[in-house]
């Protein structure tokens, strides 16, 4: 009985033990790597003010990530697009849903190519200006990013 006693007082005080244990905090990982940032600034302000977000998406994983979304308070509205060229060399612009970034492969956001059209800005975007982002990927879910503004 005594021994009986006395493992559950052990187990009672490894209980109380780890119950008084500091969690380890969550550490948000992601596979998702994004430099090089940049935005072309716009050149003043007016009813059709507009700007360019371009940036070097890596993925680092194991499987392909989609970039489905851009949020900025620098626009109205900011949308992933693609520049194309036709067989009769007319240029076009559209709007897409996403742009995949294959496994461990990478994506360049550039001029001619995918990048973020930013609409409606709030303000002027003047070279050395610092604008904040928030990219959401289907997989990897929202990053925070910073990216100069740069006149070229």
């Amino acid at each position: 009985m005594k021994l009986y006693f006395s493992l559950f007082g052990i187990l009672v005080f490894a209980f109380i033990l780890s119950a008084c244990a500091s969690p380890t905090p969550a550490v948000q990982t992601s596979s998702i790597e994004v430099t090089n940032a940049w935005v072309r600034a716009s050149g003043g302000m007016d009813s059709m003010s507009t700007a360019a977000l371009f940036m070097n998406i890596q993925n680092n994983g194991a499987a392909a990530d989609t970039l489905l979304k851009v949020n900025s308070d620098v626009a109205d509205m900011a949308q992933v697009h693609l520049s194309e060229m036709d067989a009769n060399g007319v240029a076009s612009m559209h709007e897409v849903e996403g742009v995949e970034i294959p496994a461990g492969g990478s994506v360049e956001l550039k001029s001619g190519s995918y990048h973020v059209m930013l609409m409606g800005l709030t303000r002027d975007l003047k070279a050395g200006d610092t604008v904040t982002f928030t990219l959401t990927f289907k997989n990897a879910g929202a990053i925070t990013i910073e990216a100069q503004t740069k006149t070229q």
